[in-house]
């Protein structure tokens, strides 16, 4: 997972300000305004916003215990609390997906793991909802198919 961590870094759409930006940043109604469809970068980006995690953490730690302000799906397990693990793991909002993630991590490739879930089809975020909400995250085929065993 420490390519995922440095590899969320670089990867979250930020980029500077260009002119019709700035100028809708100062209209009055931005109702109209089109905003990009969530991604996962996105979403884990967030996520690891609202733990307090930062993006380019890369070394295994215990999960810190969470406040009480973050959301239920995003709170560390006992394993995560337990457990010395790659931070980014804690970004996702599946408790038995960080589970499986931390107790198998001797026997998955973790580069194959970030190169498909970032570079093959893994996940589609819907607009509109939380990126912690488990109910946000709709699961591909490929990616289902290759690494569903670990929502089990």
């Amino acid at each position: 997972m420490a390519c995922f961590e440095n590899f969320t870094a670089s990867s979250t759409g930020h980029r500077s300000p260009s002119p019709q930006s700035s100028i809708a940043a100062h209209t009055t109604n931005l109702s109209y305004e089109i905003r990009p469809s969530p991604t996962v970068f996105s979403a884990l980006f967030i996520n690891g916003m609202i733990l307090g995690l930062k993006a380019c953490s890369a070394v295994p730690a215990l999960s810190p215990p969470a406040s009480s302000t973050v959301p239920l799906s995003l709170q560390p397990t006992p394993t995560q609390l337990l457990t010395i693990h790659q931070p980014g793991i804690d970004r996702f909002p599946f408790s038995k997906m960080r589970d499986n993630l931390i107790n198998m991590c001797a026997v998955i490739d973790e580069e194959e793991f970030t190169r498909d879930l970032f570079t093959m089809p893994s996940f589609n975020i819907a607009p509109g909802l939380a990126s912690w909400d488990p109910k946000a995250w709709k699961i591909e085929r490929y990616f289902a198919v290759k690494w569903g065993f670990l929502f089990y």
